[in-house]
């Protein structure tokens, strides 16, 4: 008999195989030859008729693991929409030789011994509400709440009746960071050890966490982006924890939007869906508005506290001295802070010493070799280094263009400059900074959470990192150095971005029993962003951000895909990209922008240009989509990156 298998590779096709022994179904794994390799496949079709060319035998079947129908739509209905290969978007269930050569080793259940929590009475009744939605609709439940509001003991009681139920649960977090805090939360809660799952977790757990999905047994996985594609069987509930970050958008190999493809799993597993945020996404808020979700909202802090204070620093009116970037007035808080054994959060989104590197004699500025980036000043590090492709320097203080001595200035403050500050204005407390540089992995993260929790840290310094879901009792202030970063520029998201980010990171402050205090420093306190954020007042911004993206016909009022184009030759990229959008003129529906260069136009060597195509439609944008990229022979030394609903534009 004759298979069409698909193969876990970019391939947007089905290859044809035979097998005369035995006779296998639709969503089977088998190993199949493969050129001069052997590769993991699944077959997709049954008695196919038989092609004209010689038939490679199928090697071998994996026992026991076939996709059921739910999954196999998904993995359709997921390169249907990203316009991926499908043999790329079988490689994210984690379809390889290893994870299928598991010998399951026998042991009970633990068995888990709830402790019971008292919900308040905003609590309590949104717990009520969520169950009697859920009684007669798979519909997604959006739970919003005021920062510090206990969004999480909320869903933490529903996943107790799912667990008493032997259901599956997934809790899905924009990056593993947050995952120690939420980890120690739920083995207090449910005394039962959590599946997490993120790309640094060992070989033998991620088999063990695999086959547990794909056996439908009762579990609970915490997870980055990837766990969306564990093969679950008995998926009770799916809660997308901070659904509103832009981390869930993946913008590496196949680009996808987690919590959007979340939604469309849940939909066709029949399993509920919850999306919590203090600061939901505007497509969320829209999805709300036209009632394809529901909402439910906590409206005051589970410590019963105000909301914490924010003032605002004119840094035109209140000049910050030579050298310092901290106010003196965001200075005296932070010592008041202290004073009264309270820590303290310095917000920057900006990693590294400084920015730019500057030559005061000639003007030469240090930049990347491969990309059109200027290098970043890492003092602990003690190196240059570039954010796009990771190139490394040396740090000279003499201008490599003109020669002139001890010339190479350093230009405006990353975390680790304002630590230095901070540490020189108190010499006697302890300042740590936390940055992806410098704690890049669970077990690091783990540490710091663990060393500023036990108050062993006065003052942390972060970046957005620390913006989101990290609960500190004894954090009383925040302070927020540039404020007007990320207000300009063109990603037609940056406002949004920015506003949820310093929403975010001022409710770190003032959870338990300190009253908390935000202190944010901008040359703009009259923007209309700004004001909202003091003034508590997000339904105004909404309006005002939802009626201009109505307005230019944009997400979500309209559909984009972005078209990136690179090589190593200017000419041929070039070339290539006009060559695409010479079709534009076979569309009346889809408007077609650029080709342009990139703002980062040379990226790890290569030369890269930028295609935009808008649309009402995403069925009939993806059609034309297909339709250029099939008008057009790409040669191999080119590379087209299709980026379904794009979150970023450099």
């Amino acid at each position: 008999m004759y298979y069409n298998i698909i193969i876990a590779r970019p391939f947007d096709k089905v290859f044809t195989y035979k097998l005369d022994d035995q006779s296998l179904e639709i969503g089977q794994i088998v190993i199949v030859p493969f050129g001069k390799t052997k590769e993991v496949g699944m077959v997709m079709a049954m008695d196919v008729k038989k092609p004209d060319y010689n038939i490679k035998k199928i090697e071998s079947v994996i026992g026991g693991i076939q996709f059921n129908e739910i999954n196999i739509k998904f993995l359709k209905w997921v390169s249907d929409y990203t316009l991926a290969p499908i043999g790329s978007v079988l490689k994210l269930f984690t379809i390889n030789k290893d994870i299928m050569n598991y010998q399951r080793d026998a042991n009970d259940l633990p068995k888990p011994s709830f402790k019971s929590t008292i919900l308040n009475d905003v609590q309590d009744k949104a717990k009520v509400d969520i169950l009697k939605i859920q009684e007669h609709s798979y519909k997604p439940i959006v739970l919003e709440g005021v920062t510090g509001s206990g969004k999480t003991e909320v869903y933490f009681d529903l996943i107790e009746r799912e667990i008493n139920e032997s259901k599956q649960i997934l809790i899905m977090v924009p990056e593993i960071s947050l995952t120690p805090q939420l980890e120690n939360r739920f083995k207090e809660r449910f005394g039962i050890e959590i599946s997490v799952w993120h790309s640094k977790i060992s070989p033998k757990r991620r088999k063990e966490i695999w086959h547990k999905c794909y056996e439908g047994e009762p579990l609970v996985v915490i997870g980055a982006r990837s766990s969306l594609f564990l093969p679950f069987k008995n998926l009770g509930l799916t809660v997308i924890d901070e659904e509103h970050d832009s981390s869930y958008k993946q913008e590496d190999n196949i680009r996808y939007q987690a919590r959007d493809l979340a939604v469309v799993k849940a939909n066709y597993e029949k399993s509920k869906l919850i999306l919590t945020s203090a600061t939901p996404s505007l497509e969320t808020i829209n999805n709300i508005n036209n009632k394809k979700y529901h909402h439910v909202f906590l409206s005051k802090q589970y410590s019963g506290l105000p909301l914490p204070q924010i003032s605002l620093v004119n840094l035109s009116k209140h000049k910050l001295e030579k050298n310092q970037w901290i106010s003196s007035i965001l200075k005296s808080e932070i010592e008041n802070c202290l004073s009264n054994k309270e820590q303290a959060l310095i917000f920057l989104n900006r990693r590294g010493y400084s920015p730019l590197s500057l030559c005061v004699e000639c003007g030469y500025r240090h930049q990347c070799a491969q990309c059109s980036s200027w290098l970043v000043m890492h003092q602990q590090k003690k190196r240059l280094l570039c954010h796009q492709c990771g190139s490394i320097e040396e740090i000279s203080f003499d201008c490599p263009k003109c020669s002139a001595k001890d010339s190479i200035k350093f230009i405006g403050p990353g975390v680790e400059r304002i630590a230095e500050e901070l540490t020189q204005s108190f010499p006697n407390k302890a300042v740590n900074v936390m940055s992806s540089d410098l704690i890049n992995s669970p077990k690091k993260i783990k540490e710091l959470i663990d060393k500023f929790s036990n108050k062993k840290i006065d003052i942390i310094v972060a970046t957005q990192i620390m913006a989101k879901g990290y609960d500190f009792p004894n954090l009383s202030l925040v302070g927020v150095i540039d404020a007007d970063a990320g207000l300009f520029g063109g990603d037609m998201r940056a406002i949004e971005k920015t506003y949820n980010m310093l929403q975010q990171v001022s409710g770190r402050a003032g959870r338990s029993q300190q009253k908390g205090k935000v202190i944010i420093q901008t040359y703009y306190p009259e923007q209309p962003i700004i004001q909202s954020l003091q003034k508590r007042d997000r339904t105004s911004f909404i309006q005002q951000a939802l009626m201009e993206r109505e307005q230019f016909k944009i997400p979500p009022f309209g559909f984009m895909t972005s078209i990136i184009i690179s090589g190593s030759s200017k000419g041929n990229v070039e070339k290539v990209s006009q060559q695409l959008v010479y079709f534009r003129k076979y569309s009346e529906e889809c408007n077609v922008l650029g080709p342009v260069e990139a703002p980062i136009n040379l990226l790890k060597g290569q030369f890269r240009y930028r295609i935009l195509l808008k649309g009402k439609s995403r069925k009939n944008l993806n059609i034309f989509t297909k339709k250029m990229m099939n008008s057009v022979k790409i040669p191999s030394a080119v590379k087209v990156i299709i980026d379904v609903d794009p979150y970023t534009f450099m």
